[in-house]
């Protein structure tokens, strides 16, 4: 076989791989409600983070399953400017701007939504930053540490209290936290401020769903990979990469929505977890070689 071609096969195996990886790994939720998802229709969603990326394409979708949106995120202009898009679209969604890294401001959304809407149906904790360093690098760094916790961990972790009695008492509700791969095996190398504070509201979200079991109010934490999505655009080492599309990631948040499996993550992800239950250091080493 002419040497090109290997080439050209061997390249189109590795794409094919790399795209395989990448996809949602198959649930149990596949199988036992793949026959009746719940219907979206008429359902209040609250999406953060909704001006853009995932939090944006995931409010496009869910609208266009017929549910009403409360778009949630500090620039007010594109918050309406994507609320107008759903409602050009035939969907129905809101702005309700509000700044998520302080108590004051999740208070603030918190009264202004319920005064509003009332209690939402379903909450999409999707806002967030990330920040890529080196522990070593960020010595005198602490307010690195202290942003990052503030928009990804304590913001949802605001929101979810603010709602939970309600949902309690109506038995239904639920929440979608988006977190990422590397909470599943434990290591983020350059991402310890991010990973550290997903991992933080990925074992919040699963304490509270096993502490709400058996109650008709669900969690799932959806452990996305890399999404191709504004916030890494400034990071020139991700040009290459390969990234979910934004696109797709909105499509994990529907289905999350319409299943509610308690995680969702990508196959990778999951072979990683695996491999860290025989040897952690071995997984470790694993990321470190692969860290960008």
């Amino acid at each position: 076989m002419a040497p090109k071609l290997l080439r050209t096969l061997s390249r189109g195996s590795r794409q094919l791989a790399t795209r395989t990886a990448l996809q949602r790994a198959v649930t149990v939720h596949d199988l036992a409600d793949a026959v009746s998802p719940r219907d979206l229709s008429g359902k209040t969603v609250l999406v953060t983070g909704a001006s853009s990326g995932i939090g944006e394409e995931a409010a496009r979708q869910l609208a266009a399953e017929g549910a009403t949106l409360i778009l949630v995120a500090r620039g007010a202009d594109e918050l309406n400017r994507v609320a107008d898009e759903i409602a050009t679209a035939g969907g129905t969604a809101f702005a309700v701007p509000g700044d998520l890294s302080t108590e004051q401001g999740v208070g603030d959304i918190l009264d202004a939504v319920l005064t509003r809407f009332g209690t939402p149906d379903i909450i999409v904790n999707n806002a967030g930053r990330s920040i890529r360093r080196d522990v070593a690098d960020s010595t005198s760094r602490m307010h690195d540490f202290q942003r990052t916790m503030a928009i990804n961990y304590f913001g949802p972790v605001g929101l979810t209290l603010g709602v939970l009695d309600e949902f309690r008492k109506r038995d239904d509700g639920h929440f979608i936290n988006v977190c990422t791969w590397g909470v599943t095996n434990g290591a983020m190398p350059k991402f310890a401020a991010y990973g550290a504070s997903k991992a933080a509201l990925a074992t919040f979200g699963r304490s509270l769903a096993a502490e709400l079991n058996d109650t008709g109010v669900d969690v799932t934490n959806v452990c996305f990979p890399l999404v191709a999505t504004p916030m890494i655009a400034p990071t020139t080492q991700y040009a290459h990469a390969p990234a979910l599309s934004a696109e797709a990631a909105g499509e994990w948040i529907v289905y999350a929505a319409k299943h509610r499996p308690l995680e969702i993550m990508p196959r990778y992800a999951k072979a990683l977890r695996g491999l860290t239950a025989v040897s952690a250091s071995w997984s470790d080493a694993i990321l470190a070689r692969g860290a960008m």
